[in-house]
């Protein structure tokens, strides 16, 4: 899978511009691919400006097009492209210390009940509204500056954007989530696991999205789940390929794209080895017990 963080900051590509780890890109998909793997180790914003793109978290799909906003939370998510328009939108990546920080900085932000964000996806729909579009519409014209803005000034546009969520209580489910960052940091762990099982990601790329070390990511995930990350994670994927064997027509090759396996041939091994039967094999049987039935 591709780092689509820093795959847009180290390329030339794109017009940007950095603010530390804070990042506000005016994006163009060059990909001639219709499924694509990506991941980030940062939220991000994308504000769609042109075009239509799907993200894909592991149970919801989010087709996007011009004037829609969405918020994809830190770690990955498949896509899916259509090449009838040009795909064009602002990305405006913010790490979970940013969050915090400017939490801290509020903190009248932090009071009142808060919903259980536990059953939240990885991806929330924003709706749109006029602080957000004026918002989008100052973004792009810091970009086509000649001459780089005020590291400062910037700064105050990412303070601006999150006060702008907060301010409208339609936002609510987004900002709830904001203000878990603070309050829940032992269920992150958790948050990270759940929402990129299913993807083909690296015991490394998973440590990175839960801001540890590999070995102390290792430890951390024993002592919570009394088991390694690699054995939770084939089980895990085995089980989600199990539901897509018997509720759908995918073929082999699809469910294993779309469970994280490295490729057909070793998904139907793993498979078999837990299940005693091929796919295929299971889905036959699977389909003689409902018809016999």
């Amino acid at each position: 899978m591709v780092n689509l963080y820093s795959t847009i900051k180290e390329s030339n590509l794109y017009r940007k511009i950095e603010v530390n780890e804070l990042l506000f890109v005016e994006y163009t998909c060059s990909k001639k691919v219709s499924q694509f793997g990506i991941w980030s180790d940062n939220n991000y914003f994308a504000f769609i400006s042109s075009g239509k793109k799907i993200w894909r978290s592991i149970y919801n799909s989010y087709e996007v097009a011009d004037g829609d906003i969405i918020f994809v939370k830190k770690g990955a998510n498949l896509t899916h492209a259509f090449f009838d328009d040009e795909f064009c939108a602002t990305f405006v990546f913010i790490p979970d210390d940013f969050i915090r920080t400017f939490l801290k900085r509020n903190v009248n932000l932090l009071e009142g009940p808060v919903s259980d964000v536990a059953t939240q996806d990885a991806v929330l729909r924003v709706q749109p509204d006029e602080l957000l579009k004026n918002y989008c519409q100052s973004v792009h014209s810091f970009l086509s500056m000649s001459e780089e803005p005020n590291k400062q000034l910037l700064s105050l546009k990412f303070d601006e954007l999150l006060l702008s969520l907060f301010a409208n209580e339609r936002h609510k489910h987004l900002t709830d989530y904001f203000v878990s960052l603070c309050r829940n940091p032992h269920d992150h762990m958790s948050r990270i696991m759940e929402a990129n099982f299913a993807y083909n990601l690296k015991l490394e790329e998973l440590a990175q999205l839960c801001n540890m070390s590999l070995s102390a990511f290792k430890n951390a995930f024993k002592q919570q789940y009394n088991t390694t990350p690699a054995l939770w994670l084939k089980n895990k994927k085995l089980d989600l390929a199990l539901s897509h064997i018997i509720t759908s027509d995918m073929t082999v090759s699809q469910v294993a794209f779309e469970c994280g396996f490295e490729d057909p041939s070793h998904f139907i091994r793993v498979f078999k080895e837990k299940y005693d039967l091929t796919p295929l094999q299971y889905r036959q049987n699977h389909t003689q017990l409902a018809y016999a039935f």
